[in-house]
């Protein structure tokens, strides 16, 4: 159920980021998934004021400061180019704040072990080389430096549409924070 409810919020909060990017994206819980979700278990008033109050500030503000940061160097053409690990396969990608979506070709997708139809092609893309059709994926992990980030949204593109894996906001937004300073980009989880 969790996964149903992780994979929905990725799509609503890709929508809101950029919906000019599918045409048309037709999303909906079958029955079983809408009760599911429907009978999600919120604690409790009492059981939140519990925890805050057997969780010292002091271990909050650790685990807080203590997180997991990356930073990556620009290239000479002012680029920020990483080897990143997506289902365990390393790949070389280019950090697009411009892309809604990790986007990768159908050569990648293979590697990874996703296997896709032509009827899969079905989203009508704008990119910088023109509209192309795309398939909607996600993916179970991407991994760069100390960042692993699961469940992340993808499109899929033939491999003439597009040559570099683009990693997009739909990986970007799951992080704390992400900060360019000079030549540097800096990721925090």
């Amino acid at each position: 159920m969790n996964k149903y409810l992780m994979i929905l919020g990725a799509l609503m909060l890709s929508g809101v980021i950029t919906p000019y990017v599918f045409e048309h994206t037709n999303i909906s819980l079958s029955p079983q998934q809408e009760t599911n979700a429907s009978s999600a278990k919120i604690p409790s008033q009492q059981q939140r004021q519990s925890y805050l109050k057997n969780t010292s500030v002091r271990k909050v503000a650790k685990q807080r400061s203590s997180g997991k940061t990356t930073k990556i160097t620009a290239d000479r053409s002012g680029h920020f180019v990483v080897m990143a690990r997506l289902n365990g396969k390393k790949n070389k990608v280019l950090v697009d704040t411009g892309a809604t979506y990790v986007a990768i070709n159908e050569s990648t997708a293979k590697k990874m072990g996703i296997r896709l139809k032509d009827k899969d092609f079905k989203y009508k893309v704008n990119t910088a080389n023109g509209v192309t059709y795309a398939a909607g994926i996600m993916i179970d992990e991407i991994k760069i430096g100390k960042i692993k980030i699961k469940n992340v949204q993808a499109t899929v593109s033939r491999d003439k549409a597009l040559k570099t894996t683009l990693l997009g906001m739909s990986f970007l937004n799951r992080l704390e924070k992400f900060v360019i300073e000079g030549q540097t980009l800096t990721l925090k989880q």
